[in-house]
């Protein structure tokens, strides 16, 4: 009897592993043939890496996106489908902004722009007025003055709670893993008063395997109080609570095979963007807060032959923001790893992307997708779908 209890309990923990095993799911996304659209004016892009899903506390929601070449913010209700109203800022005069680069919506009377005045920050309304101006002042970091960098889509850096805008502060060169970590990555800038802080957080040592400099662009976001940093040149994603350290988590791509590299900035363009296309980065970061997940995009490194030495300045320009393949990670609340999707080739543009209640919205304005027109801005819905029995 006293031999047979230890094997009934071996056996007991065997089936209960095997039942975990068994119930374990990862995810993966599925694309549906719900698909949405919205008409674009005649004197705007159908393309942007300036977007923004929001939605009002009473429940009206809109497609948000930058008109750049018009200095105009577009907002579409996603009702209807239809342009809802624009804002459109003067570039010079008294009420002048100069160009609009980027700009944040944390509701109708607090939209946030930066502009081609890369020291100050500007806060306007729905209504195109100017409430205030945040210029930098005559805070150093480290060797650098500070200067704002946003983009809505992929390199999100401003973030504003309870009369506080928090800022990533990006740098104007591309230090070493050791060297970086003397900057600071947070300005802190008091709504009322515009009192500025530098924060004691300082830059993670991102670098490459070799511990050379990388691209260290990063978005920033907020969620249940803890900042979420995302670099392009990491794997890790770095968390913290107080603003004073990091909490690394590793969040790599099964689909990015080579080393970070940063190209000889001076050997010209085209080898610069030879290097970045068959180099990987990371992209977006979307938060799920519908289904309790995150979405982090990969560019995996693809192959380029000697013809793109030939293409002209535009050619360039377009293979760099249309990039043929990318991946789509999905992390669990606590960012582990749970499916990776790889999309199509040429189908879907990297940096149009929302949530909402409905799922993940990916647009299609990819100018080699074989539907791709420029009078119209699409999306297709894609749903989180679960496969059992796999391991990531």
């Amino acid at each position: 009897m006293r031999n047979i209890l230890p094997l009934t309990i071996i056996t007991i923990i065997y089936f209960c592993s095997c039942t975990r095993n068994q119930d374990k799911s990862s995810f993966t996304l599925l694309p549906t043939d719900s698909k949405i659209v919205f008409t674009v004016p005649k004197d705007c892009k159908n393309t942007t890496s300036c977007l923004q899903y929001y939605a009002e506390p009473d429940g009206n929601a809109f497609l948000c996106y930058l008109n750049r070449d018009k200095n105009k913010i577009l907002f579409y209700n996603m009702n209807t489908l239809e342009l809802s109203f624009e804002i459109e800022m003067p570039q010079k005069g008294p009420n002048g902004v100069g160009r609009i680069s980027s700009f944040v919506i944390h509701n109708f009377d607090t939209i946030m722009l930066t502009t081609g005045q890369m020291n100050v920050l500007y806060l306007i309304d729905s209504s195109g007025v100017i409430k205030n101006k945040y210029p930098a002042d005559n805070i150093m970091n480290g060797a650098y003055n500070i200067y704002y960098c946003n983009s809505p889509s992929t390199h999100r850096n401003l973030i504003i709670k309870n009369g506080t805008i928090y800022v990533g502060m990006h740098l104007l060169t591309f230090p070493d893993p050791e060297e970086i970590q003397l900057f600071k990555i947070c300005l802190r800038i008091n709504m009322k008063n515009n009192e500025q802080q530098l924060l004691p957080l300082a830059y993670p040592p991102i670098g490459s395997i070799d511990k050379k400099p990388v691209y260290n662009y990063f978005s920033t976001h907020l969620i249940d109080n803890k900042f979420i940093y995302n670099f392009i040149s990491s794997h890790d994603l770095y968390i913290s609570k107080n603003l004073e350290n990091f909490r690394k988590v590793p969040v790599k791509s099964k689909f990015m095979k080579k080393d970070f590299l940063l190209p000889d900035l001076r050997s010209g363009y085209h080898s610069v963007i030879k290097s970045n296309l068959e180099h990987g980065t990371y992209g977006m970061f979307l938060n799920d807060s519908y289904r309790n997940v995150f979405y982090r995009f990969a560019y995996p490194g693809v192959k380029m032959n000697s013809s793109i030495m030939s293409l002209n300045i535009p050619e360039l320009i377009n293979l760099n923001e249309f990039r043929s393949v990318f991946s789509i990670m999905i992390l669990d609340s606590n960012l582990e790893i749970i499916g990776e999707q790889l999309l199509p080739e040429n189908t879907y543009n990297k940096n149009m992307a929302f949530v909402n209640e409905n799922g993940l919205y990916i647009s299609t304005n990819h100018p080699k997708n074989p539907e791709f027109n420029p009078d119209s801005l699409k999306f297709e819905l894609f749903k989180l779908g679960r496969i059992k029995n796999k391991d990531y």
